[in-house]
């Protein structure tokens, strides 16, 4: 079984992920955020160091926050490091630029980083275009160790909406999409993926679609509250903001109720931007993925929980688990939100789920 983990880069917590490799996970990115979190780059350097088999990613980096030459030899250089376990995760970013104050990279910015990042990493000379000028970049030497462009860099795109998937599926080797154990929305994103393919001339199956969910392992006599309290924490609200577009576009497939619902969780949690009242935005992300801000708390619901989280009992993990396969989902990866925590999950994810696998 293809298992993927990401978490926050916390450059003090490099040996979680030898602990998940140790227990069967194939996959392990770290997210980029600035303002947030240790650099994922950093993080991944050490962990390549510890590690012998789990391929390392970034889950996810961004067009704006490192120009597309810059993607490219972290990744390049990653690569020398963990030959051939390398894969660039890269998306337009909520987190990474929310938190400063920013909007999301534009599709057209998204596609032009990962077409060139694509290039110098096969370590071909191609063009880029920034700040108003288009060049001509290579890695000037392929030869003399610094950096890998031998083995092959897979990429994993996280894009929503309609245009978002249309245009990744040029260039990618993955998808990710927010999906927890809901068998409506992961054969809906199946469908679009397969279709996208189709229409770009690749070969069946040639893209995967990465699910990403979030995670807890209910102990005897915890409730959903409980996984919400110690778990995944407000984790559920980001896959409300990334697919609240989508969802709204698909109303006859989802459903109202989970529709409306999700677009509700994501507008309390950012919040009117024209409210006099609205609170800064360093503020709105200061706890983000550090556990529950009880601010969040009356957003989360169960019907939120049951549709973006892979929660439950071993059995019901197991059993979800199963299901998101059968449903569509070639990865299964779960995000796990609060760093503090995150080797108790990654030792439930290894016993509970991939030791049955």
């Amino acid at each position: 079984m293809e298992f993927s983990i990401g978490t926050c880069a916390k450059i003090d917590q490099v040996s979680m992920v030898k602990q998940a490799e140790d227990l069967g996970v194939s996959h392990f990115g770290v997210g980029e955020g600035p303002l947030l979190f240790s650099d994922p780059y950093q993080f991944l350097a050490l962990a390549a160091r510890e590690t012998s088999t789990i391929k390392l990613g970034t889950m996810v980096t961004n067009p704006l926050t490192r120009i597309a030459p810059v993607t490219a030899n972290s990744m390049a250089t990653l690569n020398a490091l963990a030959p051939g376990r390398t894969y660039l995760g890269i998306g337009t970013a909520n987190n990474a630029l929310r938190s400063m104050g920013n909007s999301p990279a534009k599709i057209s910015e998204l596609m032009h980083a990962i077409e060139v990042s694509k290039e110098l990493m096969a370590g071909r000379r191609t063009t880029h275009t920034w700040r108003g000028q288009t060049t001509e970049v290579e890695f000037l030497d392929k030869e003399s160790g610094y950096y890998n462009v031998t083995d092959n860099i897979p990429i994993w795109v996280a894009a929503g909406g309609p245009r978002g998937l249309a245009e990744a599926v040029k260039y990618a080797d993955a998808i990710v999409y927010c999906l927890g154990p809901n068998t409506d929305m992961i054969k809906l994103i199946r469908s679009r993926l397969d279709k996208a393919v189709a229409d770009v001339g690749r070969a069946p199956g040639s893209v995967k679609l990465v699910s990403l969910s979030w995670f807890y392992q209910l102990e005897n006599g915890e409730t959903w509250e409980d996984g919400v309290t110690n778990g995944f924490g407000s984790g559920p609200i980001s896959s409300c903001i990334t697919n609240a577009g989508l969802m709204d576009q698909h109303r006859d497939i989802l459903g109202d109720q989970i529709v409306d619902a999700s677009i509700t969780a994501a507008q309390q949690y950012l919040g009117d931007p024209t409210a006099a009242d609205q609170p800064h935005y360093l503020d709105t992300w200061a706890k983000y993925l550090r556990g529950l801000d009880p601010r969040h708390r009356p957003i989360i619901t169960k019907e939120l929980v049951d549709y973006w989280c892979l929660y439950g009992s071993p059995a019901e993990l197991r059993e979800k688990t199963a299901l998101m396969r059968e449903s569509g989902v070639d990865i299964t990866q779960v995000f796990l939100s609060n760093p503090f925590t995150a080797q108790r999950d990654i030792d439930n994810i290894g016993h509970s789920i991939l030791a049955h696998a």
